[in-house]
Formats: C-alpha cells, structure tokens, sequence
C-alpha cells in the first residue's frame, strides 16, 4: 500500500479526517481497490459513511493493509524534517513527538525537551509565549536546549538506518493500554 493512501486511512481511523472527506476521497481513488483487494473495497465503498460506528467498521476493514512500521516511520521522518527546518511551530512539533512517545515510542523520550514535555517546572514550554513569532520560540527552545535539533537529527538518522525499527506490532501494556512496538539495534 502506498504511504499516501496509509495516511489518508490512518488519519480517518484516528478521526482526524471528517467523513464526508474521507467518503469523497475513497470515491475518487481509482488505485483503491488495487491497493486493499476486490471484496474489501466493495465493502468499503458499500459503506454508510453517515453510521456513528463508521471508523470502527473502516479500521476493521483496511487496518490489515496498513503497515504501520513504514506509515509511522515516514511520519516520524517528515515530522522531525519540520522541526528541523523550522518549518512549524515548535510547541505544535513538540507536542505532536510527544504523542509518539505515547502511542508506545518510548525513545523519543530520550531528547530531554520531549521527555519532558508537560512536566511543570521541568518543561521549556512554560516559558514560551502563546504570542511570540515561530522564529522567536525556536530561538528560546535552542537557546535553552542547544542540542535539541542534534538530537533530532540523530534519532531522525537512526529511524532512516535502522538503529530503531518501528515494527508495526501492537500489544497491550498495563497502565497504558495498546502501545506500537519497537527495536533498537
């Protein structure tokens, strides 16, 4: 499956896409049905996209296809090229690594401003102002923090070379509930 179409699904299942959209895109991709198999895409688009249930119904259907190891790595990828860049908002990129560590990516914890991200006292976000530019919060976070885009660039390498494998796998961890599994090498 291509990553675009994993995205597209993937963003749906976790509601980040609104149905009518998610219903017009599935419509309009002529390569669907060559990327799930027949019978799959005969129910997909069977589907009422109005059902309360519809996401569940859809993550049943197509989560098979997703290989989540590649999805989340290309993710993880073009997130970190954002923040490297300077290309988003550093507390928006921070939070959205953050969410990594909690889908059971622990090691982006390691970077000290994402392991601490929240944690009062500890964290340089309270120290940014809602109102300051892009460029102004980037100053503060590398001022603070001069090894965060080093770091970033590192565990950005060691996803691209397979130091950390993302393997796809889910499993359930008390406390936590169901987490992605990794490897490091």
């Amino acid at each position: 499956m291509k990553i675009e179409t994993a995205k597209i699904l993937s963003e749906f299942i976790c509601d980040k896409l609104q149905s009518c959209e998610f219903e017009q895109w599935v419509y309009s991709n002529s390569e669907l049905e060559f990327e799930l198999n027949e019978e799959i895409y005969s129910e997909l688009i069977s589907l009422n996209f109005n059902d309360k249930s519809i996401r569940i119904t859809v993550k049943n259907l197509v989560e098979p296809f997703i290989n989540y190891g590649i999805l989340h790595k290309t993710l993880v990828i073009e997130l970190i090229e954002k923040m490297t860049t300077k290309s988003i908002d550093p507390i928006k990129g921070i939070a959205e690594l953050y969410s990594w560590a909690n889908k059971g990516y622990h090691f982006v914890g390691s970077i000290e401003l994402i392991g601490n991200y929240g944690e009062q006292g500890k964290s340089i976000i309270y120290s940014i102002d809602e109102i300051m530019t892009i460029e102004s919060k980037w100053n503060k976070i590398i001022e603070v923090e001069p090894n965060f885009m080093g770091d970033l660039l590192s565990l950005s390498d060691k996803l691209k070379y397979g130091k950390i494998i993302l393997t796809g796998e889910k499993e359930v961890i008390q406390f936590y509930g169901e987490q992605f599994k990794y490897e490091e090498n």
